[in-house]
């Protein structure tokens, strides 16, 4: 069983997102161990072929620090920078950083590492232009911004999408919203409430922690608030929490952030008395709904038109997780371009969620940047999307499949005119 859990919200109010393995997950651990040695083994084929990230530099932009006295990270460091006011240290040591940076390492050894923290929308902005100003490859932003629609449209996105323009390759998880998020039209009750399938609380359901919740909607003339109750022991609510605004960008959102207790808990949307067509959009990182719809849940950085977005599978069941975001996004793309596997190792605290799929996709991006050094963006991007190997069909859950990094490779140096290496994908 898996539990979401949000690790960290900072005063600008970008959370990264991070899964944990609960204690009694203990069962597949023979499985797991076995799935994730067949898949380095496709990676140690491609490094005896020749392609391990030589010549490739990537950077790591996360709201979080690294450990860089770990020789993993101080061997292949090039530089680093901290980007915004308050800001944590890049050399934090925190161990969501680490682990991206260290699985980067893995799977591309001789790439070279740019490291960067930041804490806003603008911040994440100036951290992608210090990385362009260093001829970075690509760029790793292990973090999904859940107070946005998803449409490609927020700031973290118009970055992205800037920076693709000018020849950087960004790669970016997708989001954990899949369980947390409920996207429609606002339906008024007779009390000013969202009226749900259900009514007009929408319960929740996580660990009794610090939780995490925002909404976001499409019409700035109006004005809409999360409001959390808790039920009872006679099954009645009371009101705990209202959210408040969060005005770092130019979206209509509002946030709350609360501590819980070990009771039930549910979330109203309230709003005009009348029905409107605008549409709203709640989602936790921290909690899953029991009302809630998993499409349009990718996040920014990663919902831009140029990102590489990055959902996770199951590597035992090989099958979606629940908690990964899925598109499509408003403006009818697919959302996600490629999935990976949800678990990576780590020396530290469990590495397990989108943002541990985005960091081996990321390494293996930064081999076939290797095999095909000439190649555009979009060239690399649609190398790493075309030899994915598909899980069942081209969806809005998968993207085009589950990533395949020889086969990758071999796309890249072919789309470049290389000669392939003495691999064989490993469909």
């Amino acid at each position: 069983m898996l539990t979401i859990l949000g690790v960290a919200t900072l005063s600008g109010g970008l959370a990264y997102l991070a899964i944990t393995i609960d204690d009694e997950a203990t069962t597949a651990d023979d499985d797991l161990e076995e799935v994730t040695h067949t898949a380095e083994g496709a990676i140690g084929e491609v490094h005896e072929s020749g392609i391990t990230g030589e010549n490739v530099s990537v950077g790591v932009l996360d709201v979080t620090g690294f450990d860089t006295d770990g020789t993993t990270l101080s061997s292949r460091l090039n530089g680093s920078r901290q980007f915004g006011e308050d800001v944590r240290p890049v050399e934090s040591g925190d161990s969501h950083g680490t682990a991206t940076a260290a699985t980067i390492a893995r799977i591309a050894p001789d790439a070279e590492l740019y490291l960067g923290t930041f804490e806003t929308a603008d911040d994440y902005a100036a951290g992608l232009e210090w990385m362009l100003e260093q001829d970075v490859d690509v760029v790793v932003a292990p973090v999904a911004y859940a107070g946005t629609l998803g449409d490609g449209n927020s700031r973290m996105a118009t970055a992205t999408t800037e920076a693709t323009e000018q020849g950087l390759i960004v790669v970016a998880p997708a989001g954990n919203l899949g369980s947390g998020h409920w996207s429609g039209e606002y339906t008024s009750t007779e009390r000013e409430r969202h009226a749900f399938e259900n009514g007009s609380i929408n319960e929740i359901d996580g660990t009794p922690e610090q939780a995490s919740f925002w909404l976001t909607w499409d019409d700035p003339s109006e004005r809409y608030r999360i409001e959390l109750h808790r039920f009872t022991s006679t099954n009645e609510t009371e009101l705990i929490a209202r959210s408040v605004s969060y005005d770092e960008d130019e979206i209509p959102n509002q946030q709350l952030t609360v501590q819980l207790d070990d009771d039930r808990y549910g979330i109203v949307i309230s709003g005009p008395e009348n029905a409107t067509e605008t549409t709203i959009r709640v989602a936790s990182p921290t909690h899953s709904l029991s009302e809630a719809r998993p499409a349009g849940s990718v996040a920014a950085p990663a919902a831009a038109p140029g990102a590489i977005s990055v959902g996770a599978f199951d590597p035992i069941t090989d099958t979606i997780e629940p908690f990964s975001s899925r598109g499509p996004t408003s403006d009818g793309r697919l959302g996600v371009t490629v999935v990976a596997p949800s678990s990576q190792p780590s020396s530290g605290d469990p590495f397990v969620g989108t943002s541990a799929s985005a960091a081996f996709v990321g390494g293996v991006t930064a081999l076939t940047v290797a095999a095909g050094p000439e190649l555009e963006p979009d060239e690399v991007r649609w190398s790493i999307a075309t030899s994915a190997a598909p899980l069942n069909r081209t969806d809005t859950k998968s993207g085009h499949g589950k990533i395949d990094p020889q086969g990758a490779v071999i796309e890249a140096a072919e789309r470049d005119g290389e000669s392939p290496p003495e691999l064989r994908s490993s469909e």
